[in-house]
């Protein structure tokens, strides 16, 4: 089959989106499929094309750069000149223009995976969202199939676009439990509590940081990724004079960041919109507790995993979020949970490539 996945991101650029594009890419490529990812130059000293772990990737120039709504024609015109190319075109992230080219083009058939949060994470952005919606409805219009990652993001992108009810489906995000779970806890390494990702401000890693400064003082913070808030947070770690218990590791690979999930005792996620973090699925793969905080996403995951989550208030106040993280470092261990794979996660994708193949086909 050949398949092109339109992102407006791709590795090595971190990200949800991005992590997800990957995973899913290079096991099609595994199991001989035919992978094409179509995305955006995000930085000059990457290749136009190269292949990476079997998947071609071709990058085209974007003229005027933005991190979420950067414009890129030649992916549109690449889309358009070469239609009969591809047998399923798959664009991926709402929250960016790429899908929005794949539909222009007249894609088909085209799945659409939105990564859906509902609203922008910065008052320029939810200002955007709203008149963007109608773009959103084409791109739903366009789409044969609707892959979303949980159940809850499915929710909130029906209550937008009702009418794409009966081509929505879920099939959540996955974790490489073969390498999560063969990973071993650094040496020494005692009472940890992970958080990180994108250092984005809907994240709200400063009120992890906020709430270190009232726990005890043996408790130590590692912050992984990197993002635009880092600065900001690191500067508040000294303000809070907690800058000798939180670390900022900045972006790791894969092998010593799985390293770190098996060291720490607690996972923290007070991000105020997701989709379905992978991370948290990680996490509980690799045996740690999880605080998070009260959203759709994090009590979708909690529910799949009978009550393995401790969820807090969004707008928690620090002494609420600090004792909460106490409590989840003296708990029990979490009992061994059924995590998705991503060998499952490509299973059912590529199923949902040829239910929508073979329907064009009939037709």
């Amino acid at each position: 089959m050949r398949i092109a996945m339109v992102s407006a991101h791709y590795a090595p650029f971190a990200g949800g989106v991005e992590s997800h594009v990957e995973e899913i890419a290079k096991r099609l490529a595994e199991r001989g499929e035919a992978v094409e990812v179509l995305t955006h130059h995000d930085s000059p000293g990457l290749p136009d094309t190269e292949t990476r772990e079997g998947v071609l990737v071709r990058r085209y120039k974007v003229p005027v750069n933005s991190r979420h709504f950067g414009v890129s024609p030649a992916v549109w015109a690449t889309l358009l000149r070469h239609r009969g190319r591809y047998d399923v075109v798959h664009a991926h992230g709402y929250h960016s223009a790429a899908p929005l080219a794949a539909a222009m083009a007249g894609a088909s058939p085209m799945v659409f995976t939105p990564h859906y949060h509902g609203t922008g994470h910065s008052p320029l952005r939810k200002a955007i969202h709203i008149p963007y919606r109608a773009a959103g409805a084409a791109i739903a219009a366009r789409s044969q199939r609707i892959i979303c990652v949980s159940r809850a993001e499915a929710d909130l992108f029906l209550t937008h676009f009702p009418s794409a009810r009966p081509r929505v489906t879920v099939i959540p995000n996955g974790v490489d439990l073969g390498r999560i779970t063969a990973a071993r806890p650094f040496p020494d390494v005692e009472a940890v509590v992970i958080t990180g990702g994108r250092l984005e401000s809907y994240k709200q890693v400063d009120r992890i940081v906020e709430a270190m400064a009232l726990t005890p003082p043996g408790l130590r913070l590692v912050v992984t990724g990197d993002g635009p808030e880092r600065g900001r947070l690191e500067a508040l770690a000294d303000e809070r004079a907690v800058r000798d218990r939180v670390s900022f590791i900045g972006r790791v690979q894969t092998d010593p960041l799985y390293r770190w999930y098996a060291s720490a005792e607690v996972f923290c996620s007070m991000s105020s919109n997701e989709a379905m973090p992978v991370t948290i699925l990680e996490l509980l793969a690799a045996g740690a507790r999880v605080v998070a905080s009260d959203i759709p996403a994090h009590r979708d995951i909690r529910e799949r995993t009978a009550g393995a989550i401790t969820l807090v208030p969004l707008d928690a106040d620090p002494g609420v979020l600090a004792r909460a993280l106490e409590r989840a470092v003296k708990a029990a261990p979490a009992p061994a949970q059924r995590i998705p794979t991503w060998d499952e996660v490509t299973t059912q994708t590529l199923d949902v490539y040829r239910d929508v193949t073979s329907a064009v086909a009939v037709a």
